[in-house]
């Protein structure tokens, strides 16, 4: 086909008209930087020139004044339109300034256009999202306050032995149900909070103060941290510590007024220890949300030095020793444990903020509330909604993937996330994969 027969017919919003030349500038947007005293510029790439078209157009015929003001109605309409370009096919161009329109007396029924257009583009703006991450943080840092603040009514001071010994007791008791409860899950927190459980006799008695209480359940609850390496033991950890604060050992006393002057200071001062165990447990729990991984990963790939020099072709395959890719991927939550997390969290906080008194205490509670459930959120839109698929028999992830989704390239996804020895033998058990 002769490159003519390759041509299409000019238009623009639909008025056809005729190419006598053109010409479009095409490249880079560059700005060179030179410095005082330095030989070698820097040139920074601002990104492709916009596509401007030139035409030399014109249209003929006995009708061609209404060619013409047909023409020049399409060329003073607003915003931008389409050119049928000879050569470039449908392009979404604006009329760049004045199109200038000429006749001759030598050329009798012509009119003769010089258009410049360019290039439409979209209108985008950066998009906007809040930190929730730092959010959250934050609102855990105001918790703790309030934590402090609210634990400073506690007071043993000035009153009888008897007292002070059923209070410690009652304090010891909590502290022995947080040991249990956290044996099996963490022994690391379970021996921090037995170690505090011994010491709740000096912690608590003047001239002790409640901030070093508090400090020392928080020491206890961060006492395994150090064990969370990623995303289920993370998500353990957040589970544990909201159960603790649902526990019904914890849960406040009632103080009534057929009780005894001694009852009533005794149930009060147990009901602060209870609920400063209860609400550090919580803020760990939601400032736990925060390391959760997010849902990224990076491949890198390196080469040795006598495969860049030969020119040879990297293969990578998990049964050889020299793979020369490294694919570093991250053990993310999932979906449904996100939103387990979230609903845990909050069945945690509504229960606290019915159990307070205290305002300020109230008010930190429900600002986490929103934060926790924030950020989250936020991590649902990037996570994928999961289901389990079994397959029929023994088959290659390279298969399922390209069967599944209609694309290959998501092997890797289904083997990572179900922990498969080798990705040409995916057993035919139930695999947990994106639903899309």
């Amino acid at each position: 086909m002769a490159w003519k027969d390759r041509l299409v017919d000019a238009s623009f919003r639909g008025v056809a008209f005729k190419v006598e030349n053109e010409d479009a500038g095409v490249g880079r947007r560059v700005e060179t930087h030179e410095f005082p005293n330095r030989d070698k510029p820097y040139t920074e790439d601002l990104g492709k020139v916009s596509f401007r078209p030139n035409i030399s157009a014109y249209v003929i015929g006995e009708d061609c004044y209404d060619q013409r003001d047909r023409l020049i109605e399409a060329l003073n309409k607003p915003g931008p339109g389409t050119l049928i370009h000879p050569s470039y096919g449908e392009v979404k161009v604006c009329v760049d300034g004045e199109a200038r329109v000429s006749t001759t007396a030598s050329d009798g029924r012509m009119v003769r256009f010089d258009l410049r257009f360019v290039e439409a583009g979209e209108l985008s703006y950066p998009t906007s999202g809040a930190a929730t991450a730092q959010n959250l943080t934050t609102s855990c840092s105001a918790l703790d306050d309030c934590i402090s603040n609210n634990f400073d009514n506690f007071s043993i001071d000035g009153v009888a032995d008897f007292i002070q010994n059923d209070v410690i007791g009652t304090a010891t008791e909590m502290m022995g149900y947080v040991t249990g409860a956290m044996k099996v899950v963490d022994a690391v927190v379970s021996d921090a909070a037995r170690l505090m459980q011994g010491d709740i006799s000096v912690l608590l008695p003047p001239p002790s103060s409640g901030k070093t209480f508090v400090n020392q359940l928080q020491m206890m609850w961060r006492a395994g941290n150090r064990l969370y390496g990623n995303a289920s033991d993370l998500f353990t950890m957040i589970k544990t510590f909201s159960g603790i604060s649902l526990g019904s050992d914890l849960q406040p006393r009632g103080v009534w007024k057929t009780d005894s002057v001694t009852t009533k200071t005794i149930k009060q001062q147990s009901n602060y220890v209870a609920s400063a165990i209860r609400t550090t447990a919580i803020s760990e729990a939601a400032a736990a949300v925060v390391k959760l991984p997010s849902p990224t990963s990076s491949t890198v790939t390196s080469m040795t030095a006598s495969e860049q020099t030969a020119g040879w072709p990297a293969v990578s395959h998990p049964a050889l020793n020299n793979a020369t890719e490294e694919t570093t991927t991250t053990d993310l939550p999932t979906w449904d444990e996100l939103v387990d997390i979230r609903d845990t969290l909050n069945q945690a906080i509504d229960k606290e903020m019915s159990r307070t008194n205290d305002d300020q205490l109230f008010l930190a509670l429900r600002r986490v509330k929103v934060d926790v459930n924030a950020d989250i959120n936020d991590r649902l839109q990037q996570t994928q909604k999961t289901v389990i698929r079994t397959p029929s028999e023994v088959t290659p992830a390279l298969v399922l993937a390209a069967t599944w989704y209609d694309n290959a390239a998501r092997e890797s996804d289904i083997v990572r996330r179900n922990a498969v020895a080798h990705p040409g033998f995916v057993p035919a058990s139930a695999l947990r994969v994106p639903v899309q």
